[in-house]
C-alpha cells in the first residue's frame, strides 16, 4: 500500500525543525542559568556585607596553665590531649637540673654557715672558759701595781713592767668579754639565717615535689601538652586545662561594619552545617589578632575588637579551640528570610 506524504502539510511536524527548536531552547536555558548565576553571585557577594556582619571566632573557655619556674625535661606524661582530668590528679613527671642546682646552692650555703657557726662556738667557749683566769690575772696585776706604787725604792723600769702587765691583763679581759658577747650575737643571727635557708630549701623541694606535676583544677587537657623528652624553659606551659562547664566564643569583629554589635545582640554561630544561636554577652575593651587564617608575610594582620558570645543553654557547643564563623544580621527581617531559606533548602 502506497502512502503519499505531504511535507508542506502544517499538521505534520518537521523533524529537523523540531530538533533545532529543542536544542535552541536548551541553549537559551543554559545561557540564562549562567547569566543569572553570575548576577546572583555578584549580588550575594557585594550585597551580603549590607545585610549581615560576618567574622571569624574561636570556641574557648577559661584556661589554667600548668608550668614551673625551672628549666625542666619531661620524663613521663600520664594524659593525652582531650582527656578529662580531676583536681589533684597526676599529669606527669619532669626532671630539672636547674632545681638540683638550686638545692645544691642552698646545701652549700648551709654547710658554709654551719662551719662558721662551729668556729664561733669554739671561740666563744674558749673565751668564756678562759675569762675567769684572765680576770684573776688582772686582779693580781692590779694588786701588784698598787703595791709597787707604795714602794719608794722601786725603779722606773720595774714600775713600767708592772703597769704594762696590768694593762695587758685588762686588755685581755675586755677582749675576751667582747668576744663572748659578740659571738653570742653572731650565733643568734646565724641560727636565724640557718632557719631561713632551711625554710627556703624546704619550700623549693615542696614546690618541685620531686618532679611530679598535679592538676590544680578539674577540666579537659588542651592540645598544647608537652611531650616526653621535651625540654622546657622556665614558665613554658607543660599543660593547659580547659573548663568544659564555661564555654564561650571569642568573636573577632571585623573593623568594616555598618552597625556596631551591642550586648544582648542575637547572633548565629556557624560550625559546618550547624547554625547555633547565641548572644553577645560582653564586648572586651581590648583588640586581638585572629590567627586562624593564613595571610601573606608581607601584609600585617589588623587587630580587631573582640566580643564574647554565650551560646544558648540548650545548644550543643562545638569542640573547644575550633574555628567558627559568627553572623549578625542588621535587621530582623533579613534574619527571618535567611532562616526560612535555610529551612526550605534543608541546609542545617
Amino acid at each position: 500500500m502506497n502512502v503519499t506524504l505531504n511535507r508542506l502539510d502544517p499538521n505534520v511536524p518537521d523533524p529537523v525543525e523540531s530538533r533545532r527548536r529543542a536544542a535552541g531552547r536548551l541553549v537559551r536555558i543554559a545561557y540564562a542559568a549562567i547569566v543569572f548565576g553570575v548576577l546572583g553571585f555578584f549580588v550575594v557577594y557585594f550585597g551580603a556585607p549590607f545585610v549581615y556582619l560576618n567574622g571569624p571566632g574561636t570556641v574557648s573557655s577559661p584556661r589554667h596553665v600548668v608550668s614551673l619556674p625551672y628549666t625542666v625535661q619531661v620524663s613521663r606524661m600520664n594524659l593525652v590531649p582531650g582527656a578529662t582530668v580531676k583536681a589533684g590528679e597526676e599529669i606527669g613527671e619532669v626532671l630539672s637540673p636547674e632545681q638540683d642546682s638550686i638545692v645544691a646552692t642552698y646545701m652549700r650555703a648551709l654547710a658554709d654557715i654551719s662551719g662558721r657557726t662551729a668556729e664561733l662556738r669554739i671561740r666563744a667557749r674558749a673565751a668564756r672558759d678562759s675569762l675567769e683566769a684572765a680576770r684573776s690575772y688582772k686582779r693580781v696585776a692590779e694588786e701588784a701595781a698598787e703595791h709597787v706604787a707604795t714602794m719608794s725604792a722601786a725603779t722606773v723600769t720595774f714600775r713600767m713592767e708592772v703597769l704594762r702587765e696590768r694593762a695587758a691583763a685588762s686588755k685581755a679581759v675586755v677582749s675576751q668579754e667582747a668576744e663572748v658577747a659578740e659571738s653570742a650575737i653572731q650565733l643568734a643571727s646565724l641560727d636565724e639565717f640557718i632557719q631561713q635557708l632551711r625554710g627556703r630549701l624546704d619550700e623549693a623541694e615542696s614546690h618541685f615535689g620531686r618532679g611530679r606535676i598535679f592538676a590544680p583544677v578539674a577540666g579537659i587537657i588542651s592540645t598544647g601538652l608537652a611531650h616526653v623528652g621535651q625540654s622546657l624553659v622556665a614558665g613554658t606551659p607543660i599543660a593547659e586545662i580547659l573548663d568544659p562547664t564555661n564555654i564561650f566564643v571569642d568573636w573577632y569583629i571585623p573593623n568594616v561594619r555598618l552597625i556596631d554589635p551591642i550586648i544582648g545582640q542575637e547572633v548565629l554561630v556557624l560550625f559546618g552545617n550547624r547554625r547555633i544561636p547565641g548572644k553577645v554577652a560582653e564586648i572586651l575593651p581590648v583588640s586581638g589578632v585572629y590567627g586562624g587564617r593564613q595571610q601573606l608575610l608581607t601584609r600585617d594582620r589588623p587587630a580587631t575588637q573582640i566580643a564574647r558570645i554565650r551560646l544558648d543553654p540548650d545548644a550543643s557547643p562545638p569542640p573547644l579551640n575550633s574555628t567558627v564563623d559568627i553572623r549578625m544580621h542588621y535587621t530582623e527581617l533579613s534574619a527571618r528570610i535567611a532562616d526560612a531559606l535555610v529551612r526550605l533548602l534543608r541546609l542545617s
